[in-house]
């Protein structure tokens, strides 16, 4: 991936992403911790409202600069559809599961980019890569399944089950959201294009700053959990008592803050203006680097440790990650 020395802006993309991949990775461990002070939709909420409140004076300024085209509503409400508010499978999920089962199954969204950079934007994909992303795939399914296959606690591995079931169906949604991106920021795809006709769709009718994607969608996403959060906070969703968010612990703040300032802001920042310089399968390997930061962070905090077919899960992924990777140098 990097051979002899790159371009300048190649460069720049890939310290967006890596500073990208240590925020995020190290997410996951922080929101399980966090749920235990504030419920789910309720915590996405805060979160989107305090990234929200800081980004409203830049995004009125912006849109005036800009001005939107009325025929880009809908891609730019759908994109903060499949980039924020799926993120309430994440929060959802990690209620149920542990957070060392999201970092592996999220490496899944990174095998997948490089299928849809493939398909999509005509990235090269031999069959040694082919091989490498099946055997990760193998690993994956393995971490998904783990809860059935070593746990004989009924409720644990329901709950568990489908905790690992949403973060699959995250990772689609997310992977959905890359692809579009690309092409929002001036990636040709033809296929994409036709693809979008199928369903009734059009691309962007502009370019639009990587910033300001960042910041409608984080809107998107405030408006779309809003209603979910409220109904949430009421004793909605199975929950026995109301929440009232005036008496959050203070450590509950600590991940708030993380989650809003970090993961919301900068990381996406970062990471949308990553997509400008780097092609869409380049963001698979930082995607598999992820379980790197988030295995620290989440036996510091929760004391997760991983059993042995977890392991095995993980050891099936590198030896996919390897093979991919050497592969994918040789190109």
């Amino acid at each position: 991936m990097f051979k002899n020395k790159l371009p300048n802006n190649l460069l720049k993309g890939y310290i967006f992403l890596l500073i990208t991949t240590i925020i995020w990775g190290a997410a996951g461990p922080i929101i399980k911790y966090t749920l235990e002070y504030i419920p789910p939709l309720t915590f996405l909420f805060l979160r989107f409202l305090i990234a929200g409140t800081i980004l409203l004076p830049y995004t009125i300024y912006e849109i005036q600069k800009v001005k939107v085209n009325p025929k880009d509503y809908l891609n730019l409400f759908l994109l903060g559809l499949f980039s924020q508010t799926s993120l309430s499978l994440i929060f959802l999920g990690l209620k149920y599961t542990t957070a060392i089962d999201n970092a592996l199954i999220g490496i899944l969204g990174s095998v997948l980019t490089i299928v849809f950079g493939h398909y999509f934007f005509k990235d090269k994909l031999d069959k040694n890569i082919k091989l490498g992303l099946f055997i990760a795939s193998i690993g994956t399914i393995v971490v998904v399944l783990e809860p059935m296959i070593g746990n004989s606690n009924e409720i644990d591995v329901k709950n568990r089950l489908f905790g690992n079931f949403l973060f699959l169906i995250y990772n689609l949604f997310w992977v959905v959201y890359i692809t579009w991106s690309k092409m929002s920021l001036g990636g040709k795809s033809h296929l994409l294009k036709k693809t979008l006709s199928f369903i009734h769709l059009k691309p962007m009718e502009k370019k639009y700053p990587p910033t300001l994607i960042v910041a409608l969608s984080i809107f998107v996403g405030l408006f779309t959990i809003a209603p979910l959060a409220v109904f949430e906070m009421t004793g909605g969703f199975g929950n026995t008592l109301a929440f009232n968010i005036m008496e959050i612990d203070q450590r509950g703040y600590i991940g708030l803050l993380y989650t809003a300032l970090l993961s919301s802001l900068i990381a996406y920042l970062l990471y949308q203006k990553s997509l400008e310089y780097v092609r869409v399968s380049d963001t698979s390997f930082f995607g598999y680097l992820a379980p790197i930061f988030t295995l620290p962070t989440a036996y510091l905090l929760l004391g997760e440790i991983p059993n042995s077919i977890v392991i095995t899960g993980a050891v099936l992924i590198t030896i996919g990650i390897f093979i991919t990777e050497k592969a994918n140098n040789t190109l």
